[in-house]
């Protein structure tokens, strides 16, 4: 859809641009870490960005800004995983799979592994989708387990579950990595 701007609005489209400006990438990287591909985070980057557009959010400083953005950009993310039924059921992952048990954990086998970025990349699109959203927004957007609970809508003790067992699955991953260099 083409929106027409009245030259009255012209200081509107400016700070729309502005914003744009200064969240896009953020808002994309967020998007392309949880639904793992190009076009649908690129999606869910322009849908957060037209729902603050279009509403009459105001905010104290940017820092709320950019974390009211940052929360809208996580949901439609998990939404869009929902939709694309890539993902069934968040927390169906814990019931489902007894996957590794987090006592085997070695620290010096991390630095055994010889990480790159390329190789984590690669490693967390490894994931299930459950895993790869809980890494994502723990590891990269800094929340904590009780935030992630409530963008997620599921129980604390299952993000905690998910996330070590996410962990030492992509330990493994990388692990595997290394091995077959």
């Amino acid at each position: 859809m083409i929106t027409f701007f009245k030259k009255s609005d012209k200081s509107r489209r400016e700070w729309e641009e502005k914003v744009y400006d200064e969240c896009h990438k953020r808002l994309y990287n967020t998007s392309l870490r949880i639904v793992g591909d190009p076009m649908d985070a690129e999606e869910v980057m322009h849908d957060t960005l037209i729902k603050y557009f279009s509403g009459n959010y105001e905010f104290e400083n940017d820092q709320q800004r950019n974390a009211w953005l940052t929360k809208v950009c996580v949901r439609a993310s998990i939404d869009r995983l929902r939709k694309n039924k890539s993902l069934d059921n968040l927390g169906q992952h814990v019931k489902e799979e007894s996957m590794l048990d987090n006592s085997n954990y070695d620290a010096s086998k991390e630095k055994e592994l010889n990480l790159t970025v390329e190789k984590v990349k690669k490693a967390l699109d490894g994931l299930s989708a459950g895993y790869r959203t809980i890494l994502s927004l723990y590891l990269f957007e800094g929340y904590d387990y009780q935030e992630i609970a409530e963008i997620t809508c599921i129980q604390e003790s299952t993000v905690r579950s998910q996330f070590i067992r996410g962990k030492a699955r992509l330990q493994q991953i990388l692990e595997e990595q290394n091995i077959k260099r």
